[in-house]
């Protein structure tokens, strides 16, 4: 499988470039030593999906905002009674598609 722009953990992944608990100092971070790109960032937060992790896509509060993520580990996660967000289709933020645009634009330059 590869990189969804409209999974809320691929997404956060993508945009903060790891996942770091808005609760606690955890962070996740997969294989800090792997080259990044897609494939990374689709890892990363399949994997913390995986562990328990809870990422929501945070509404914007005006038109045209910044896209922002909760991000909890497991533990802050049952602390705070959060709970993994339910699958669905969700819109691609504009941000993370131009992110994902740039990124396969570099990848695209490297494999070249």
């Amino acid at each position: 499988m590869a990189f969804d722009p409209h999974d809320p953990y691929d997404a956060a992944a993508l945009y903060d470039m790891w996942l770091n608990c808005q609760g606690c100092p955890a962070t996740f971070d997969f294989e800090p030593q792997r080259p990044l790109g897609l494939d990374y960032y689709h890892d990363i937060g399949q994997r913390a999906k995986a562990e328990g992790w809870v990422v929501h896509e945070q509404p914007e509060a005006e038109p045209g905002e910044d896209v922002s993520y909760l991000v909890c580990c497991p533990e802050c996660a049952a602390r705070f009674g959060l709970a993994a967000p339910a699958p669905g289709q969700r819109r691609a933020p504009v941000a993370i598609m131009d992110i994902c645009a740039a990124v396969r634009a570099a990848e695209d330059e490297l494999a070249a």
